[in-house]
């Protein structure tokens, strides 16, 4: 194999391994290589706050046989036969550190138990205790550029809907145990509407949208090979690194012998910061961190009871002390950041409460919008993506109580998603002509003769706009007609939109 062949071949491995990595084979190799090294290095620091002592051989068994082989010994009942790739997949996990592949073997040897208890009780296929090891490595803090996160990986979406708590300070996503748990609700869920747990799981991984489609443009010839070959190429690739892992695993497991840190569970129900509990009970911040890897800030909202996961031991020890837990409050360690968009000083402005003049913003487009009878700032801002600070400073408004229906708001949104923005202004019923399409556009909403027709779920953050995009030739426009829906502000996340595709 050439040398630019090799090289295309490890970033696609690197690209379909490690969570959060994009599946594009132009990537660069040096962003792969850092992306990798702090996915590594999670793993290490996990090792460190959770195993306590390790007396492990990590010793090679061979079978004696070929790696398809070893494979077919482990009798899987879904995705049987070996996948492309799977190889390649197994020679890369062979091929890691020494040290990292002991840290991903002593993460599954933590969680295997928690993973073969909720698996086996749903049901499920028992190779879907590897899955998490395609899909995250086993790092529990994994998150995507696409908005995954955790050990198995959930969208926002799958999260929020198998009852997980997502929210700016918590993201139970990154628990093991809750993650767990939603995962296979939503494998399980998704087998009883496909009626397989191949699909079930090739749901979990595309989307049930997806697979309905693929499953429909193959018509009665249905097989797992055709299936996939309509997937998104990340899917076949997840299979195939799970297929390889299970026999790494499986060829490495023997002697391995660590001895995990024991957890006591406390209550809290007042806000604090880890910070507090670390400083007081003299525990290691990174291991309380490691512990609850929910509070994305390191902070316990005190909304509610929460549990506090602290080393096996302490319970006692923080009853005795939780006055000066909590007595240990410092201010500053609750001032999450959020991240804002700078723009250049408008001209003439010199202070609060003087209007904003011939402000413009590089790539931006200034267009109106009327405010309607009910609407509110958040409202506004959420459907045009922008933040309220910015409609508050576009617009000089300092009180947002006092805006009035009628009022014209100046919203700054990308050139080229202008003419889209400007169709969510809700137009005054009982004038001639306004809401209605006109014949040129009619015509090009037409249903083409050559489209098929797929089904669209609606995800959060998702707009006609959004949605749009993801199928080539269609327009905004086009689905809020096809839908009959005349106010785009009105789509509804687990909405079903249909939508025609050319072919």
């Amino acid at each position: 194999m050439s040398q630019p062949c090799k090289n295309t071949v490890l970033i696609l491995l690197l690209s379909a391994i490690f969570a959060g990595f994009s599946y594009s084979a132009q990537a660069q190799d040096s962003l792969f290589q850092v992306s990798v090294q702090n996915h590594l290095a999670e793993l290490d620091a996990w090792s460190k706050a959770m195993i306590v002592s390790d007396s492990s051989s990590f010793n090679y068994t061979d079978s004696g046989n070929a790696l398809s082989a070893d494979f077919q010994n482990l009798k899987w009942t879904v995705f049987p036969d070996e996948l492309p790739g799977f190889t390649s997949f197994y020679h890369f996990f062979d091929g890691l550190p020494l040290s990292g592949k002991q840290n991903v073997l002593r993460a599954f040897a933590c969680y295997e138990p928690l993973l073969e208890k909720q698996i086996q009780a749903a049901g499920l296929p028992a190779e879907l205790n590897y899955l998490p090891m395609a899909l995250s490595m086993m790092n529990t803090a994994a998150a995507g550029n696409d908005k995954k996160a955790g050990l198995w990986q959930l969208t926002h979406f799958q999260g929020v809907l198998n009852g997980l708590e997502i929210n700016r300070l918590v993201d139970e996503r990154l628990k093991a145990e809750e993650a767990t748990r939603a995962a296979v609700a939503e494998i399980k869920n998704s087998t009883q509407v496909f009626g397989t747990p191949e699909w079930g799981i090739l749901a979990f991984l595309a989307g049930n949208t997806a697979l309905r489609n693929a499953l429909t443009r193959c018509g009665d010839s249905i097989s797992v090979e055709k299936v996939l070959a309509l997937l998104p190429a990340p899917v076949s690739q997840t299979l195939a690194a799970w297929q390889a892992l299970a026999v790494f695993q499986n060829r490495y497991k023997s002697g391995i012998t660590p001895v995990f840190l024991t957890i006591d569970t406390v209550w809290v129900r007042q806000k604090m910061h880890l910070q507090q509990v670390s400083q007081v009970m003299n525990i290691p911040l990174q291991s309380l961190q490691k512990l609850n890897p929910q509070f994305r800030y390191s902070i316990i909202p005190g909304d509610k009871n929460e549990a506090l996961l602290l080393p096996g031991g302490m319970k006692e020890n923080y009853i005795l002390w939780q006055d000066s837990v909590f007595n240990a409050y410092d201010s500053t360690l609750f001032e999450v950041v959020a991240q804002k968009v700078e723009y250049a000083p408008a001209p003439t402005r010199q202070y609060i409460g003087e209007k904003v003049k011939d402000l413009e913003i590089e790539g931006k487009v200034k267009i109106k919008y009327t405010l309607q009878r009910g609407d509110v700032l958040g409202y506004i801002a959420e459907d045009y993506n922008v933040q309220v600070e910015d409609l508050k400073y576009w617009n000089n408004i300092y009180n947002e109580r006092k805006i009035q229906a009628g009022q014209q708001l100046a919203i700054f949104v990308d050139e080229n998603e202008a003419d889209y923005y400007r169709s969510l202004q809700k137009q005054p019923s009982g004038k001639a002509g306004q809401g209605a399409a006109t014949a040129s556009q009619q015509k090009t909403w037409e249903i083409p003769a050559s489209a098929h027709k797929v089904e669209h779920v609606v995800k959060s953050g998702e707009s006609p706009y959004v949605i749009a995009k993801k199928y080539g030739g269609v327009t905004p426009e086009a689905i809020l007609y096809w839908n009959g829906i005349d106010d785009a502000r009105k789509i509804q996340i687990g909405q079903k939109l249909t939508i025609y595709v050319s072919e």
